[in-house]
């Protein structure tokens, strides 16, 4: 009868890991909410001003992340070929406050350009991720002249897919 039981018990574990959505990322259409973040500078940034007008990329990053490592600098020299349009590459790191220092040295190596925000909220929150519905590190967004989110990928950036997101969004 044990036996049974743990089987039983297994099988529900099973459907219901199987009935769980994939990972969950932003869908295209949603209008970018004008959050406050922190800066690696300690400076409160609004993120509906610094993209205001123009065709974001938005990165949600991590230090630690081995995705990260390797989508960054790909996704800078990306970022290069649109440099003297309308254009903005917003980075929002998922590591706190207490790593700044080492996120300015990592975005002066990268040449990420600034400024390089920081998801903080109150009480250890992390209001960038929780509007977006982000769990994974990168999430790339595009975001059109209007505001709203055009595409969204993470982890390994389809970046024939972010390329033409990008042309498009202008």
């Amino acid at each position: 009868m044990r036996n049974s039981a743990i089987v039983i018990l297994a099988a529900l574990v099973l459907v219901a890991a199987l009935a769980l959505p994939a990972g969950a990322l932003v869908k295209p259409g949603v209008r970018v909410k004008d959050l406050r973040l922190p800066d690696s500078q300690g400076t409160s940034q609004q993120l509906g001003q610094l993209i205001k007008g123009k065709v974001a990329m938005i990165i949600y990053w991590s230090l630690s992340c081995p995705h990260c490592q390797r989508e960054i600098p790909r996704l800078m020299r990306l970022a290069r070929r649109f440099s003297g349009n309308p254009f903005v590459v917003i980075t929002v790191n998922a590591d706190g406050v207490e790593m700044a220092q080492a996120i300015n040295a990592y975005a002066k190596q990268q040449r990420i350009p600034g400024p390089y925000l920081i998801d903080a909220g109150p009480g250890d929150s992390l209001p960038f991720a929780d509007f977006f519905d982000l769990y994974t590190t990168p999430s790339i967004m595009v975001v059109d002249r209007g505001g709203r989110v055009t595409f969204a990928d993470e982890a390994q950036v389809d970046m024939d897919a972010l390329i033409k997101a990008v042309q498009a969004a202008f």
